[in-house]
Parts: C-alpha cells; structure tokens; sequence
C-alpha cells in the first residue's frame, strides 16, 4: 500500500486499485471524545452512570474469494490516535505509567492511568482524524484476509443511544519501530496492564491503521444507509 496526496493505492490479487481518502466526520468523532471521556469519569467517579464501551468496539468484517462464504466478521479493540508530532512523547509517557503500576500496583494506579486519558481526550485537536486504529492480535482469519484483500468494513452501534455508523477502509498493517505501533500498544497495555512483567508491549508483530474510503448513517431510522462521505 502508498497513500499519495490523499488517495490509497493498493493491490488485489494483482490488479491496482486506488482511492480517495476522507477524514472522520464531526457527529462520530463527537461520540468518541464525549462518549469516552463520560465512561473516564465514571471510573474516576466524577460522573453516575455505567461505562459505554461502544465507541471502543467495532465489527470488523473482511472479504475472501476462497471461502464458500466470504465473508468473515469480528469483535474489534478499536482507537482514535493523535497526530504523528505527538506519538513519541505519548507513548514514552504511557510506558512511565505502566512501568510504575508494575512497581506500585495496577489498583494503586488505576486513577492515575485513567487520568492520563481522560487528559488526552479533554484536547480534540491533538487527535489525527485521518484514520483508527486496532491491534492484531490472533492472526487468524481477519489476519489473513486483509493480507490479500485489504478492503475492510468497520460498524459501530452505540447500545445505549442506538447511534450507529459503518466506514469502508483500506488496511495497513504497521511493525514495530514505528511510533504509531508504539502509541497503541502502550496505550492498550496501559488499560490492560499485564500481571507478568516479563510480558513486552510490543509482543503483537503488528497494529491496523485505518485509513477512511467511505461512511455510511446506520443508525436505525430514515436517515439510514445515508452516504456521509
């Protein structure tokens, strides 16, 4: 995959396909910021409520010509993730907070790590609204699909409000050594602090960076399967 003056390029099963690229809209990303930040304050306790995890789950489905049925759909970890000129200084800084619930304690810690979060969708402006973002972590049938065809659909469902979203998208897969890896796997373990130490964040050989080629209302009602971009 090159992505050039705002258009993808990519191969399937030798032909080149190409194209355009598209930010995320303003309704979604005001239901990730305020719907994450709310559930941030529920832990803290400086909000009543419960925890929505939609804007965090995501099916992702993806397509193979060598199955008798093509298309294989699953439960994503999903992130928004700042711009490029932040990653380094985010990551580095969310390693410090693992590091430290591994020394103190991860219930000891908790408040402290979900504060971090809760500061960092507090600033909108530092996100990149070019892409998402997940975690490969199975390399299973997903895995294998996007390593042919690296033409994926996301849906979002919002349980509570019944907000619903669907984006078409290609599929890059990023190593380690890159600093977008290094933000979104830091940031996960940072929720997700592994008991054993001698667990590595960067155990998964690769993350998914999202890149935005279409979005669609799927929000049950008239307005649904409206084209957004």
């Amino acid at each position: 995959m090159r992505i050039e003056n705002g258009v993808a390029h990519i191969v399937v099963r030798g032909q080149e396909k190409s194209y355009r690229l598209h930010q995320l809209d303003d309704e979604f990303f005001r239901w990730q910021i305020q719907t994450r930040s709310k559930s941030l304050k529920i832990f803290l306790g400086l909000e009543k409520g419960v925890p929505n995890f939609s804007p965090h789950t995501v099916v992702m489905s993806t397509f193979s010509d060598e199955e008798e049925f093509p298309i294989n759909s699953c439960i994503k970890g999903l992130g928004l993730v700042p711009k490029q000129e932040h990653l380094e200084k985010l990551a580095n800084r969310a390693m410090e907070l693992i590091d430290l619930a591994r020394q103190k304690g991860i219930k000891e810690t908790m408040n402290e790590r979900i504060k971090f979060l809760l500061d960092l969708y507090g600033n909108p402006d530092i996100f990149d609204r070019n892409v998402l973002s997940s975690i490969e972590m199975f390399y299973k049938r997903s895995y294998r699909n996007v390593l042919k065809d690296p033409r994926a659909t996301l849906l979002f469902y919002d349980q509570m409000s019944g907000y619903s979203v669907m984006f078409n998208v290609v599929v890059e897969l990023v190593p380690r050594n890159d600093t977008f890896y290094s933000y979104v796997t830091a940031v996960h373990d940072l929720f997700h602090v592994p008991k054993d130490p001698s667990v590595r964040t960067d155990r998964y050989e690769y993350v998914y960076r999202f890149w935005l080629v279409e979005a669609y209302d799927k929000t049950p009602g008239p307005k649904a399967s409206t084209r957004i971009f």
